[in-house]
């Protein structure tokens, strides 16, 4: 039997899971003409995270991910873990390739694994980092747990 849920779903889970107190969640945050579905914000070191969830699509999640990379300082996706090997090597290889890091979520078990750890970005906006590190730090935007 199919399992079905939604990036927002999904995107829940994530964030409920969530087990680091020195790391922000706050999903929504506009970045051009966009906004990312989730960003982890480590306030002490200003590191900015973006993270960006799919059910179905993982090029898809690696195309926008990429869309707003500059202002951020790494970047991954989360998407429905392949039920095959092969797929699974092909993303894990296409994401090492670009420097993404790659979360698998499991639809049964509702847990992630991190499988590829990002690289940093190469190419960061200064400017536009510091617009997200201003919105993030707002406080009234944080993702809440259930």
């Amino acid at each position: 039997m199919e399992i079905n849920i939604s990036e927002e779903e999904q995107r829940q889970c994530f964030i409920e899971q969530w087990n680091n107190p020195n790391v922000f969640l706050v999903c929504e945050v506009p970045v051009f003409c966009r906004s990312v579905d989730l960003v982890t914000y480590d306030k002490k070191k200003k590191i900015l995270t973006s993270i960006e969830f799919k059910t179905k699509n993982w090029k898809k999640a690696i195309e926008q991910v990429l869309s707003t990379a500059i202002s951020f300082d790494y970047l991954e996706i989360c998407i429905r873990k392949p039920k095959t090997e092969i797929l699974q090597q092909k993303i894990v290889q296409c994401c090492t390739d670009i420097g993404i890091g790659l979360y698998f979520f499991d639809m049964e078990t509702r847990k992630f694994e991190h499988r590829l750890i990002p690289q940093k970005v190469q190419k960061i906006w200064n400017v536009q980092k510091k617009q997200v590190i201003e919105f993030v730090e707002k406080g009234d935007v944080l993702c809440k747990k259930s």
